[in-house]
């Protein structure tokens, strides 16, 4: 290989290794065993244009524990062929191994048929009250 050839493929391999992120979110909540892994996740306009919403409420009954998201070399290589139409992405969901105690928690009851400045009143009486100690507040509604 001649060293023009070898200085474009070191461009080429730089380039397309730059595209390359990972990010991972954290609820707080304890992992559970169960993952579900998308490998193909579809983004438009090299991901200006986001996926649309994942819906993992049957297989995560007990809410989320993690969401990784990264674009795997395989997607990095489309990407970089195809990025202005089609940018796909990989994610992977770790379900939470448990539900979330609101034991001990304030809480405050709204009636099934309140109106909507009830509603709302009962919305402003929780944020006050959560700011004040600084924990959060559960609205039964």
């Amino acid at each position: 290989m001649t060293k023009v050839g070898r200085v474009l493929t070191l461009a080429a391999v730089c380039l397309a290794a730059s595209g390359c992120y990972h990010q991972v979110i954290q609820t707080g909540r304890t992992p559970g065993s169960t993952v579900i892994h998308k490998p193909w996740v579809t983004t438009w306009i090299f991901g200006l244009v986001p996926a649309q919403p994942i819906d993992v409420s049957r297989e995560c009954p007990n809410g989320v524990a993690t969401v990784e998201t990264q674009m795997s070399f395989l997607n990095g290589l489309v990407n970089w062929l195809i990025g202005i139409v089609w940018s796909p992405r990989d994610v992977k969901i770790t379900c939470a191994a448990g539900r979330a105690s609101i034991d001990g928690l304030r809480q405050i009851n709204v009636g099934v048929n309140a109106t909507s400045a009830e509603k709302q009143a009962a919305l402003t009486e929780a944020a006050t009250l959560s700011a004040r100690l600084n924990q959060p507040v559960v609205i039964r509604f």
